[in-house]
């Protein structure tokens, strides 16, 4: 036997004995549970892969595909030998998977044509989708997919292609397998995706609005890419052998430089509109396109590597390897656009009212805007806030008659915290008191007005960010030093949901080992231009040890590494940082403006 192959008959644990990177993966797959402290060495003695399948509601073969693709040789019962799928027609019952479809499916006769299967309810498509996801897991290629899904998908809306994805996730699907599709969508809609205007949608014709502003940014990288980013690519791959170009390996940089702006877009998109879909209980998207973002940004990272290497030895071979690489990047943020434009902004219009809407846009500032101007100030009017409050309203009710949570309540929203605490602008408080600046927060060892405790938070030289037992982010301070932006969407959220997925199992680690006692503390560092970010967590416990939540801590320590001998006299570092960042500021927007505009 292999020492990489999985038995299917032997437990988990012993499974995760041998092969100690099978843990991740089973994470990562949904097998949320086995990451939690005992649960490995109690239940998983007693589980096999494919009884947690059963129990969690995940199909095993895209499991065992999933294994496979990651080097282990899969056998145990009911396994069948490795095959390449083919299209199969619809069954009646639920799709079980690439192995059942493969033997369904019959390869046609030379000649033959082959009928493509055409669902005609929800239902049946999201079988599909789950027949097509087998499909490629096991080797498929998109071109043999590509009729089934046109058949099946060209004329849907936005709506039920989300609700679809999400319910394979929901279903224990991967969001990287799930993430296949989203590439798929982008190459065969090619702008067919019935997104018919309605209402809801006229909005975001006004200047000003958030997907207004999302579309502005979209046709400006549309035109750089056609105007600079194409054209350079090309130019390098009509290079002759052994030709060297120092003028094309800067405009490559330079190209690559550009497009990496489009991370202030991503940023606002999945910081700020994910936040509130997630509350709609839309959550495959931000699922799905975060990790597609991802993708883009390490693309790009990759050619700028490659491109500063180029600009020290120029020659036509390193320049069409950055080529190569910015085209791929290239195509996935062209991808990621149709993306957006058919599916993400259409089913946002249609899910978020006036009120979340105008919460985006208040909280966009906090990111920046990249390849247009500043878009113009908006509001809406005060009749659809007064709608959207009405909505809320209603929601609520409806949450509190049946005993759930209820409502769509806006992120940040201001009002009476309950539960005896004082708010601050950005979070609360716990104290026995009302809102206001003239109410104390009593202390062990003084007190503070509301006023004065947010004033001394914000002038600590460090973000500091608190998150509660339950792992909801409850508050952040905003003061000057701050390193990372935050919006106030953040507020009630769940911490993994504002971490990107490929980050999301270390950040549960962490709140894992301090709600378990494993752990106190845990500090990063990383470099970030010329900042130097030492990031800590702590566990936050009461006198008795009883875990109350975490605080993260994060500052630039890149000045402290630069101090040298004594200073008795006293500098005011802090004022000099300040007056270098308006000076530097100031001297960005002018060369902005002496820039031509895309």
């Amino acid at each position: 036997m292999s020492d990489k192959t999985i038995d299917l008959d032997r437990s988990v644990h012993d499974l995760c004995r041998d092969h100690p990177r099978l843990k991740t993966t089973m994470a990562n797959l949904g097998f949320d549970e086995i990451t939690k402290p005992g649960r490995l060495q109690t239940m998983g003695r007693m589980m096999t892969i494919p009884k947690g399948c059963k129990v969690k509601g995940i199909d095993l073969d895209l499991v065992v595909n999933r294994l496979r693709n990651e080097g282990f040789e899969v056998i145990g019962a009911g396994v069948e030998p490795v095959a390449k799928p083919v299209a199969a027609p619809l069954s009646d019952g639920p799709v079980a998977g690439a192995a059942d479809a493969t033997a369904a499916a019959a390869t046609p006769a030379a000649g033959a044509a082959q009928s493509v299967p055409v669902a005609s309810t929800p239902e049946e498509r999201q079988r599909i989708l789950q027949h097509m996801l087998a499909q490629l897991s096991g080797g498929a290629s998109v071109d043999e997919v590509k009729d089934v899904f046109k058949a099946n998908f060209q004329d849907v809306d936005a709506t039920e292609i989300a609700q679809a994805e999400q319910a394979l996730i929901n279903g224990g699907v991967p969001v990287e397998e799930v993430q296949r599709l989203c590439d798929v969508h982008a190459t065969l809609f090619d702008g067919h995706v019935a997104c018919a205007p309605s209402a809801k949608a006229e909005p975001s014709d006004v200047p000003g609005h958030p997907v207004w502003s999302f579309r502005q940014e979209n046709r400006a990288f549309e035109r750089l890419l056609a105007d600079s980013v194409r054209p350079d690519t090309e130019r390098a791959d009509q290079l002759a052998d052994g030709s060297q170009s120092p003028e094309l390996a800067a405009a490559l940089t330079s190209d690559i430089e550009r497009l990496q702006k489009v991370s202030v877009h991503y940023k606002r998109k999945e910081e700020l509109v994910f936040p509130f879909l997630e509350r709609h209980g839309v959550h495959g998207p931000s699922k799905v396109m975060w990790g597609k973002d991802d993708e883009v940004r390490a693309g790009l990272a990759t050619a700028l590597s490659l491109a500063q290497g180029a600009c020290q030895s120029p020659t036509a071979s390193n320049l069409q390897s950055v080529a190569r690489e910015l085209a791929s990047a290239a195509d996935a943020l062209e991808s990621m656009i149709t993306k957006e434009e058919q599916i993400l902004l259409p089913l946002a219009l249609e899910k978020l009212n006036a009120r979340e809407w105008q919460r985006v846009h208040d909280d966009s500032d906090e990111y920046g805007f990249v390849l247009i101007d500043q878009p113009p100030a908006w509001r809406p009017s005060m009749m659809e806030l007064a709608e959207a409050a009405v909505q809320e309203a209603d929601l609520a009710g409806a949450g509190a008659a049946d005993g759930t949570a209820g409502g769509v309540a806006s992120a940040g929203s201001s009002g009476a915290t309950g539960g005896g605490s004082v708010a601050a602008a950005t979070g609360s408080a716990a104290d026995h008191a009302m809102a206001s600046e003239d109410s104390k927060v009593h202390l062990s060892t003084g007190s503070f007005t509301a006023a004065e405790l947010e004033a001394v938070l914000n002038t600590i030289p460090l973000d500091i960010t608190f998150v509660d037992k339950d792992d909801k982010t409850r508050y952040f301070s905003h003061g000057e030093t701050r390193a990372f932006p935050r919006p106030m969407s953040c507020l009630g959220r769940d911490v993994y949901d504002c971490h990107p997925p490929k980050s999301q199992a270390m950040v549960r680690q962490v709140f894992d080992d301090f709600r378990s006692g494993a752990r106190d503390s845990y500090e990063f560092w990383i470099h970030r231009g010329d900042a130097f970010l030492y990031i800590r967590y702590f566990a936050v416990r009461d006198s008795e040890g009883n875990y109350l939540g975490a605080l993260e801590t994060t500052q630039d320590v890149a000045p402290i590494q630069e101090l040298e001998g004594d200073n008795r006299r006293g500098a005011d570092i802090r004022r000099e940082e300040r007056e270098r960042r308006e000076t530097h500021g100031a001297h960005e927007e002018r060369g902005a403006t002496s820039r031509p505009s895309m």
